[in-house]
């Protein structure tokens, strides 16, 4: 492997290599300890030219390629499968290329951050069509155009991150670059228009999960941010699960164009003031749940008559008003004006230290989601000797259930399921039973929440590996799916794996 270190080195210089092993491990690993892969060599390319050298290199010599972005996968996404290959770091491609103010549209590298390039479009009063995933502080564009992802802010209003691209430059496996959208005609000078010259081939690029190509440019529509903006925060009344639903229903029946709603479950709203992540709900007599909106427009007459609407479905449902201040308890305006939306999706996580979260996000319709809630407590409770393992071990339960429930694009909520316990290391010495009990629990919870229909947007190693396993897909689908890859990618040295595809 030596002749392979020393190609890829001549590829981008000795200063953006290594194979340092202190280096590897730090690439070996995402959000969860359970599922680690440590590279043999860690790359940061520059640009399109370096990444189809260092394809080309892998192909010729057999070695798997894994792209990472800011590395903030749930799934076991952006590392290696097992312990070899190259991990392709994306962070050096961050820079924002041009602005086309008249056309409303963005073209940046892929490796930039979700919080990089909306802190500049704020300058010019612009921001991205839903603003990234929850963990978009670090969080690439290009990984969340891997995954489809959603969260942050505006998923209500404007949908996940992939139905704003207008065209992306792609890296094929084999080391081919291409683009797409209106740049597939090369007299283009500028993107323009996904749609167009022949099929819209970008779409394969879109929840890939990195298994399709790389990508390197990425050209987003922007939009202006409307000047006026109200949130209001609403506790609701008991059997607030199925109340919530019906709110989301009726919100979108009568068309009323929410930027984000999100809703907190009875138990997430109790244990979170209970572990000082809710500090602004602790004089709440009654710990139940919660809901906030967020609408914006372009005059406050509109503004007035949004909120009109919105507050006489909140009321006409036993609704209490918390009040327009975040002191109040106004998490709505914390998270709208305060950035919130990059630090709300994940609260429980971290919230006692070793813990970590075996994520299980998924989206569903908005008439699901209490009954795969309810089943998920049943799926809890089915568990519970294996969870008293890790309790008799480290004096603590793991915790299930979910984070706030967010309303998405149209009929559609995504829902921040799974659940946290102890990492294996605990108190100075390595319990090989934690890690088994909780990839046995993983799977479990995954196949339960598959079989309720839900739709995965980020599936990563463990998840898309377990869709093949338990025969969740269509063989038809996965047939066509193969075909697409094999063309692509003969060696399967991109992601390999991923989908049980070597």
């Amino acid at each position: 492997m030596v002749d392979v270190f020393n190609k890829l080195k001549d590829v981008v210089s000795t200063k953006f290599i290594s194979n340092d092993i202190n280096i590897r491990h730090a690439y070996s690993r995402v959000v969860d300890s359970i599922q680690q892969g440590i590279p043999e060599y860690v790359i940061r390319p520059k640009d399109a030219n370096e990444i189809s050298e260092i394809l080309k290199i892998a192909n010729e010599s057999n070695v798997p390629v894994i792209p990472r972005g800011g590395g903030c996968c749930e799934f076991g996404g952006s590392k290696p499968l097992e312990d070899s290959g190259i991990v392709l770091d994306m962070k050096r491609m961050e820079n924002i290329l041009n602005l086309d103010t008249d056309n409303l549209i963005v073209t940046m590298e892929a490796g930039i951050s979700w919080a990089k390039l909306n802190e500049y479009l704020s300058n010019y009063g612009l921001y991205t069509g839903c603003l990234g995933p929850g963990s978009g502080l670090t969080a690439s564009v290009g990984g969340g155009i891997s995954h489809h992802s959603v969260g942050g802010g505006g998923g209500a209003k404007y949908g996940p991150c992939t139905k704003h691209v207008v065209s992306m430059e792609v890296v094929l496996p084999q080391g081919e670059i291409i683009e797409t959208g209106s740049q597939a005609n090369k007299f283009s000078t500028k993107p323009f228009n996904r749609y167009g010259n022949g099929p819209d081939l970008a779409s394969i690029f879109m929840g890939d999960n990195g298994i399709m190509g790389v990508k390197t440019k990425v050209s987003l529509k922007v939009y202006p941010k409307p000047p006026y903006v109200a949130y209001k925060t609403y506790l609701l009344p008991r059997k607030s699960l199925e109340l919530s639903s019906m709110i989301f229903n009726k919100i979108r029946h009568k068309g009323i164009e929410v930027y984000d709603s999100m809703y907190f479950m009875d138990l997430l709203v109790s244990v979170g003031v209970q572990q000082g992540i809710f500090p602004l709900w602790e004089d709440l007599k009654r710990k139940r749940g919660i809901m906030f909106y967020t609408i914006e427009a372009n005059s406050e007459v509109e503004l007035a008559e949004s909120v009109k609407e919105l507050d006489k479905i909140f009321l006409e449902n036993k609704a209490q008003d918390l009040g327009p201040e975040i002191s109040d308890g106004n998490i709505g305006k914390w998270h709208y004006e305060e950035q919130g939306h990059w630090l709300i999706a994940h609260n429980l996580w971290g919230l006692v230290p070793g813990f970590m979260p075996l994520d299980a996000e998924c989206k569903t319709s908005i008439n699901n989601y209490p009954k795969i809630l309810k089943d998920l407590e049943l799926w809890d409770m089915e568990n519970s000797d294996e969870m008293k393992k890790i309790l008799d071990i480290t004096g603590m339960r793991p915790i299930s259930g979910a984070g706030p429930i967010i309303l998405i694009e149209d009929n559609t909520v995504e829902l921040t399921a799974g659940f946290t316990s102890f990492e294996s290391y605990h108190k100075d010495k390595v319990y090989d039973e934690i890690k088994e009990i909780n990839m046995k629990l993983w799977k479990s919870m995954l196949k339960r929440l598959t079989k309720h229909g839900v739709s995965w947007y980020m599936c990563g190693d463990i998840l898309s590996r377990l869709l093949i396993d338990m025969s969740a897909f269509d063989e038809s689908y996965l047939n066509f799916m193969k075909n697409i890859k094999n063309s692509l990618d003969p060696n399967h040295v991109l992601s390999r794996g991923k989908f049980n595809f070597w």
